[in-house]
């Protein structure tokens, strides 16, 4: 589930907070062979390109406690310490340290993400289209949860957490 808020902090863009028609960070992981589906409620996304419209630098912050998976309960649970301890640690973050472009619309993201405390370095592969005056901005990745120690060992839960992240910015 991690994975997922990973991917958010990736999508960062030009000192914009989220609007939720235009903005996600959602995310999926199996449980019991059965797929959990979520988002975060509260992000925000910032982006920073140059006069081409080419990516310069993203980040992203995600409250922890905006996380919804539909069942309330749930949603409380994955803010204990053996989730998110989202009493220690009120944010996921992401910070880009380098970008490649690979095509017109295509690069590869260098980033470090912060999840509970443990911060490691991801690439992640992001789309920039120009549609209607503004940058269109998505990321689908993965990350492992255990390397952000989050939800233990269990072993009925999936280790590898399906990230997606959508942001529209208006053009400059």
């Amino acid at each position: 589930m991690l994975r997922f808020l990973f991917v958010t902090l990736l999508v960062v863009f030009t000192s914009l907070s989220h609007t939720q028609n235009t903005s996600s960070i959602d995310f999926i992981i199996k449980n019991l062979g059965v797929n959990v589906d979520g988002h975060f409620n509260t992000f925000d996304i910032d982006a920073e390109f140059n006069t081409a419209s080419e990516l310069l630098s993203i980040s992203g912050k995600i409250t922890v406690s905006s996380i919804k998976t539909g069942i309330e309960s749930r949603d409380e649970h994955l803010l204990k310490e053996d989730y998110f301890d989202v009493e220690n640690h009120e944010f996921i973050t992401l910070n880009s340290t380098s970008i490649s472009k690979e095509s017109d619309s295509e690069y590869s993201v260098d980033a470090i993400l912060t999840i509970k405390g443990k911060t490691k370095e991801i690439t992640i592969p992001v789309t920039v289209l120009n549609v209607n005056n503004k940058h269109k901005i998505m990321a689908s990745f993965e990350i492992n949860r255990r390397d952000f120690d989050v939800g233990g060992g269990s072993l009925i839960m999936s280790k590898n957490v399906k990230i997606k992240v959508t942001h529209s910015q208006d053009i400059e």
